[in-house]
């Protein structure tokens, strides 16, 4: 795993520099309307009905047949952290707008990385209030990979629980390697931790504090380009936070299998409960 952020440092030291690749991140105000977040939000309010499911694949567009799946995914059903999240993933194979976003912001990446990416994955996700289980400041695994995040509503203060980021930390390698080897030490030393949290490999615990992170604040429609080797959270918020999340990758590290980020889960949920998303469900106008 030491050799992925070696090799994942060697990448982004050899990209042009640039605002993005210097800070980790980048933001964009008023990159959609306010009325364009409304009717996502709208949207994604039609297929949540309080639990995980599958879309049914009657419901995906003809010209989307990379062998994925939809579904919604209710963290508090799985027992892990960040248990106010709620996950609409893939909507791009329902709604061609979404797919459209991810072409548009992945040649905005291409020009400031200067890689060939893929574009896996857009995602609504709805964060409800949570003032206790969000997860601690991480990277999101150690290979290099891309989001982009488009605030649905306001986020203009803390209690709206917006994106934290240490800016510049996507460079940092000595740190990330020793947060690495305490962590595996930690979960293979005290089985309360290994039992208990899920994504204990990325999570930054040592050298990084939340109170140095900086607060993405922002109106409605404001996209954030992101390094996701940056430590970064999602803050603890008192109000719900929408926010359109867009999944890139480079192709060099694309195992060419689609975007699957929690379908296990709630595969084994819904068989559990022995149900499926009905279309009638839906409520579609």
């Amino acid at each position: 795993m030491s050799s992925e952020i070696l090799v994942s440092a060697f990448d982004i030291y050899r990209q042009p520099i640039n605002t993005f690749t210097r800070k980790g991140y980048e933001v964009f105000p008023a990159f959609l309307g306010r009325q364009d977040c409304s009717k996502i939000i709208d949207f994604a309010k039609k297929y949540m009905s309080g639990e995980s499911c599958i879309i049914p694949a009657q419901n995906y567009r003809t010209d989307d047949e990379d062998g994925g799946k939809c579904y919604v995914n209710y963290r508090s059903e799985i027992r892990d952290i960040n248990l106010g999240i709620v996950q609409f993933i893939n909507v791009q194979k329902l709604d061609p707008r979404f797919s459209q976003l991810l072409t548009t912001v992945q040649r905005m990446l291409e020009e400031r990385t200067g890689d060939r990416l893929v574009a896996q994955s857009a995602v609504i996700q709805l964060d409800m209030p949570d003032s206790t289980t969000k997860r601690r400041l991480h990277t999101d695994g150690l290979t290099l990979r891309y989001k982009a995040f488009v605030y649905l509503n306001d986020v203009v203060g803390l209690e709206d629980g917006p994106y934290h980021v240490i800016p510049c930390s996507h460079r940092h390698v000595v740190r990330k390697l020793v947060n690495l080897l305490y962590v595996r030490w930690k979960t293979l030393r005290w089985s309360h931790e290994k039992y208990t949290r899920s994504d204990k490999f990325g999570d930054m615990v040592l050298f990084y504090s939340g109170q140095r992170s900086k607060p993405i604040l922002g109106q409605a429609g404001m996209l954030t380009l992101s390094n996701q080797l940056i430590a970064h959270q999602g803050g603890y918020n008192q109000n719900p936070r929408w926010a359109l999340i867009l999944n890139f990758i480079p192709y060099k590290h694309w195992d060419g299998k689609p975007f699957d980020m929690w379908r296990r889960e709630v595969e084994t949920e819904v068989r559990n409960r022995g149900q499926v998303l009905d279309e009638a469900q839906l409520h579609m106008s």
